[in-house]
């Protein structure tokens, strides 16, 4: 079952940092689609829920020396 969800991501430094979040998440299995917007701090995920799990993909995320946390509100 596919669902969509925002994450805040903290620590990104440049325009390189979201393409790089991207690159590696979408790589994991499960990931339907990402996009990450530098500027917000934020990165809207679309994913099989079956496959993958939230914490997971923040577990990525961290790993790469970001912060990412689920929030309900998205920044515009």
């Amino acid at each position: 079952m596919n669902e969509t969800v925002y994450l805040d991501i903290k620590g990104m430094h440049c325009v390189n940092c979201p393409i790089k979040v991207e690159k590696s998440v979408s790589k994991m299995n499960g990931i339907i689609e990402i996009d990450v917007n530098w500027k917000s701090e934020q990165g809207c995920v679309t994913y099989d829920r079956n496959l993958v799990s939230i914490s997971e993909i923040t577990e990525r995320i961290g790993r790469m020396g970001f912060t990412a946390q689920e929030v309900n509100t998205i920044k515009r």
